[in-house]
C-alpha cells in the first residue's frame, strides 16, 4: 500500500496456504475483490484476475485509486477472496479489513495480512 501523486496504490501480491470449505471439490479458482469503505455507490471496486486451481495463489497485480490523501485517509480498505464458479455463486474464502487513517501511506508498506471473515 502506497500513496504518490495524488493516486493510492494498493498491490495483490499472493495468497499462502487459502483453505476451501468443500475437500472433495478441486482447489479454489481464486479471486480478491478491493473496495475503500465508505462506499455505498460501489465506485471503488476493483478486482484481480482469477488464479486456477490454487490454494498459493500468486496475483502480483496493481491496484490503482486516483483519489486526494486527505479523502484516503477517512476510508477503510476491504479486501475479499473469492472461489470464481462457473455454475454457482461465487464462494467467500476470507477478508482482510485495514483503517488508513493510521497508516503512513507516503512510505509504502508490504506486508503480509492474514484472512479473516466479513467485517463492514
Amino acid at each position: 500500500i502506497h500513496y504518490k501523486e495524488n493516486t493510492l496504490y494498493v498491490m495483490v501480491h499472493h495468497i499462502e496456504n487459502l483453505s476451501f470449505t468443500d475437500p472433495s471439490k478441486e482447489e479454489p479458482n481464486a479471486y480478491v475483490k478491493v473496495y475503500l469503505h465508505p462506499d455505498p455507490s460501489k465506485q471503488t471496486k476493483r478486482k484481480t484476475k482469477v488464479v486456477r486451481k490454487n490454494c498459493n495463489p500468486s496475483f502480483m497485480e496493481m491496484l490503482e485509486y486516483r483519489i486526494p490523501l486527505e479523502v484516503v485517509k477517512c476510508r477503510t480498505l476491504q479486501a475479499t477472496v473469492w472461489d470464481n464458479s462457473q455454475f454457482q455463486e461465487n464462494m467467500f474464502l476470507g477478508s482482510v479489513t485495514l483503517p488508513l487513517e493510521k497508516m503512513d501511506l507516503t512510505s509504502g508498506q508490504e506486508k503480509w495480512y492474514s484472512l479473516g471473515q466479513f467485517y463492514r
